[in-house]
């Protein structure tokens, strides 16, 4: 294909050499004469591994050019590709200021084309920023439609200085999020071959797809450095710590606690938590990271009951009151003080919960219902069709027949679904999500 690369920093040079390699002809375009020069004459503007040879072998096959002019990225091209930076404002913000001009550009380029090529945004930007912002200045500039005239896409890269043409080489995933459906054909014909799993979003979602990922970094290196800081100060080799951690790949390194639903809970969990922010905290240790865990699990309950109490629902029906399904263990389970809160505003609650029996409760977790639901008995319902009766029900626990949840919803009952049901539509009158 003929691929136009607006923006030729770190990000631009890679996917221009690796789809060089692929055997695309490819059209650099950038406002820095020098990055241009040596482009045109096959040298890389910037050093990573592997990118120099392949530059030089496309410009050798006659395959790469180079240009300042913003137009000659449009007549003859297959797909544009815009990489330009959204760096940091002083506030913290993003600064957007490269990606209006060079779309800006472009539309005024297609409105003298008769070229139609897909337009792929690939720099990081905030979930609605294509919507708000990048879709209305090309339409405006170009006087095209962005569903009927053109196909618009964000496709985020997932790229590591260092290891980059190793990491497009085998991508972790491939995303492409479409503004009309359809949008990203042309694109995904770049990755035929390529073995990765691919998805295919809407604009918002491959936007946050981005920020998720991300974040998830800064808050593994940052995770990491403070278990580090426990082990030092306690003569252990935190080196030693991770290999065993890492090695991990069913819970620790996995999807496992990773999915958006309610609060943590449970007797290990919480308990642990506390226990090492108060040996932290003796040692003189500053954990920020840990030590918000617990003020955020708090401000995400209180901001769900806020949203319960809104709905103003007489009687409220909860799927499972145990931490976990398949078990009747309620030490710490946030939905026993969901359960608790409800009753001290005046609502009345019916809990279906096939696990858990009053009268077999021991021990520990005996006192801890007994201390915060003491009237457990009356609460429980034998059945799901004793919750018809309710306003409103609270998923907590996976494993329901959706046909169960589209019942109750034809009959008017609102839910609220704290663990993602499955198959069902997050469209439907009534049906809302914890985090969706």
């Amino acid at each position: 294909m003929r691929i136009a690369v607006y923006g030729m920093g770190y990000v631009g040079v890679v996917t221009s050499a690796c789809l060089l390699r692929d055997g695309h002809s490819i059209v650099g375009v950038d406002p820095n004469g020098s990055k241009v020069k040596d482009l045109a004459a096959g040298l890389t503007p910037i050093q990573e591994p592997g990118v120099a040879e392949l530059l030089a072998a496309g410009h050798r096959a006659g395959r790469l050019r180079a240009s300042t002019d913003p137009d000659a990225g449009i007549d003859g091209i297959d797909i544009i590709l815009i990489c330009v930076g959204t760096p940091s404002l002083s506030d913290g913000g993003i600064d957007l200021s490269h990606v209006e001009d060079v779309t800006q550009q472009i539309g005024s380029a297609l409105k003298k084309s008769t070229s139609r090529p897909v337009f792929v945004l690939r720099s990081t930007v905030l979930p609605g920023t294509m919507e708000e912002t990048v879709i209305p200045i090309l339409e405006e500039t170009s006087g095209l439609s962005a569903e009927e005239d053109l196909a618009v896409v964000f496709h985020p890269e997932f790229l590591r200085e260092a290891s980059a043409v190793e990491d497009f080489d085998n991508p972790p995933k491939i995303v492409v999020g479409e503004a009309s459906p359809g949008a990203g054909d042309l694109l995904m014909e770049l990755y035929e071959k390529y073995r990765a799993p691919k998805f295919r979003l809407l604009l918002k979602e491959a936007e946050m797809v981005k920020y998720c990922d991300n974040l998830f970094h800064a808050l593994k290196v940052t995770f990491a450095n403070e278990v580090g800081e426990i082990a030092r100060s306690t003569g252990v080799d935190s080196r030693e710590v991770s290999r065993v951690f890492c090695a991990d790949r069913k819970l620790n390194i996995s999807a496992r606690y990773l999915r958006p639903g309610y609060v943590l809970g449970g007797s290990c969990l919480p308990k642990d938590l506390r226990a090492i922010l108060r040996y932290a905290a003796v040692k003189g240790i500053d954990l920020p990271v840990l030590e918000g865990i617990l003020p955020s699990n708090t401000a995400r309950a209180e901001a769900f009951l806020g949203r319960l109490k809104l709905k103003n629902p007489a009687l409220v029906g909860m799927v499972g009151l145990a931490f976990k399904s398949a078990t009747d263990d309620m030490r710490e389970s946030p939905f026993v003080e969901v359960a608790k809160r409800l009753i001290g505003e005046g609502i009345e609650v019916k809990i279906y919960d096939p696990y858990v029996h009053p009268e077999k409760l021991l021990g520990s977790n005996k006192k801890a219902v007994e201390a915060t639901l003491g009237h457990l008995s009356r609460l429980l319902v034998d059945s799901l069709s004793a919750l018809e009766s309710a306003d409103l029900i609270i998923i907590n626990h996976p494993g329901l027949d959706p046909e169960v949840v589209r019942g109750w919803l034809g009959k008017g009952i609102e839910v609220m679904d704290l663990v993602g049901s499955g198959e069902i539509n997050r469209k439907i009158p009534g049906y809302e999500g914890i985090s969706w």
